[in-house]
């Protein structure tokens, strides 16, 4: 067997791993960990770990990479700044932690940037620059795509979507906002709503079940919430003028029929800007864009690096 790389993605609610063949760029094998909300960082960081031992042991070629994307900010030493949806989890130096339970050195990325480089790389059948990924999932994420590369700002904190305002008198996010997307149309906030609202639900997929019966509360929650969704997208298109926009995550890859209807509602919004016809699909990788990103990152890593070292040994 050649070496290997492993790609993680760390959502709100689970951590998805997948261990990839880096010379013929092929799935061996994936695992999904559930993380409740009360799990601790180190707890989930030893379950990983636990996964990364197993697979090296049982196969021939090293795990010569390791690439993650969180669904928190985090600094560039590794360290978690703000997680919304694991607030236990801010100044948890995950990168260093990693580290010490493997010995093995990581690669850290935003969830969505991951995304958004896994449905370029691998998802899309040509090239489009550029490129809005937006994912829907327990929380609400996005990532420019310029030129083959995600585009991270000045601090590294782009893509923000789920934390823009759609409604200044609303109430706070955990972080430190008002009003934002997430607390609206993420599926904890569908969840969270039909729980206020006396449905008899347990997850947000119970809430899109209930309105494809014929709920009339749930198809409320469902209605608004995809409604401030495509308001979000629409000023994101505003703003940075894609090619086409992909919508992934895991609302999206269960309840593909109700998130298609986005594209015409976004197109509506938009009016008769120029951008009123921009194409707007779903994710051809599904739940496995993330992991797909950290295959395309790590390889793009290694060839930075042999490019490096066949330059010190033309010097």
């Amino acid at each position: 067997m050649t070496e290997a790389l492993v790609s993680i993605d760390m959502g709100g609610s689970a951590a998805r791993l997948a261990i990839f063949d880096s010379g013929n760029m092929t799935l061996e094998d994936s695992v999904k960990i559930e993380l409740g909300a009360e799990t601790e960082p180190l707890e989930a960081v030893a379950q990983i770990a636990s996964v990364i031992a197993s697979w090296e042991q049982n196969r021939e070629g090293a795990i010569h990479t390791v690439a993650a994307g969180l669904a928190g900010l985090h600094d560039a030493s590794g360290t978690i700044i703000t997680w919304p949806n694991r607030p236990a989890w801010n100044g948890f130096p995950f990168r260093e932690a990693f580290t010490s339970a493997t010995g093995k050195p990581l690669i850290l990325f935003d969830d969505a940037n991951l995304a958004a480089m896994g449905e370029y790389r691998f998802g899309l059948t040509y090239p489009v620059n550029p490129l809005l990924y937006v994912v829907v999932g327990t929380g609400i994420g996005s990532a420019l795509v310029l030129q083959g590369d995600v585009y991270k700002g000045a601090r590294g904190a782009s893509g923000e979507l789920g934390h823009i305002t759609v409604d200044p008198n609303g109430e706070r996010c955990p972080c430190g906002g008002f009003g934002c997307l997430q607390l609206y149309a993420s599926g904890r906030a569908i969840e969270r709503m039909a729980m206020a609202a006396g449905l008899p639900v347990t997850t947000a997929g119970d809430v899109f079940r209930l309105s494809a019966h014929g709920n009339e509360a749930a198809r409320i929650i469902i209605h608004n919430s995809l409604r401030l969704l495509a308001i979000g997208i629409a000023n994101a298109v505003r703003l940075f003028d894609p090619v086409s926009v992909v919508i992934g995550g895991g609302m999206v890859s269960r309840f593909p029929e109700v998130y298609r209807s986005l594209e015409k509602t976004i197109q509506l919004i938009l009016g008769t800007l120029p951008q009123k016809n921009v194409q707007v699909s779903l994710s051809v990788l599904g739940d496995d864009a993330a992991l797909w990103g950290g295959l395309a990152y790590g390889l793009q890593q290694v060839s930075i690096k042999n490019k490096e070292m066949e330059g010190v040994h033309n010097e």
